[in-house]
């Protein structure tokens, strides 16, 4: 996929210790890890596949601080969490997509 396919892009951490990008697309949310990550590879969700999208507070030392993660919720219950910039707008761009993906129903 081109970088001109792209609607936004960040840097995003997959809460398992993977950095990289994060990727939406008009149908997909994807997350690259970076080259120099032991963890490597791609996860890709369908916008059709994502149920719910929350904004939470990653923890440090144990302690929930700051609210700059979110947290995507599939259809059959799997939990991907990230580390993000701007977690609110970027919550809100992939609601939208995901809006935009689904057909309006009469």
């Amino acid at each position: 996929m081109s970088e001109e396919s792209y609607i936004r892009t960040g840097l995003a951490n997959l809460m398992k210790g993977v950095g990289g990008k994060l990727y939406l697309t008009s149908t997909e949310l994807i997350h690259k890890s970076h080259a120099i990550n032991v963890q490597r590879g791609t996860v890709t969700l369908d916008l059709a596949d994502i149920e719910t999208v929350e904004r939470v507070r990653n923890k440090l030392l144990g302690v929930p601080l700051l609210k700059n993660g979110l947290k995507i919720t599939t259809n059959d219950g799997e939990e991907l969490r990230y580390v993000v910039n701007k977690a609110s707008q970027r919550g809100e761009y992939i609601e939208q997509a995901i809006n935009n993906e689904k057909p309006n129903v009469l």
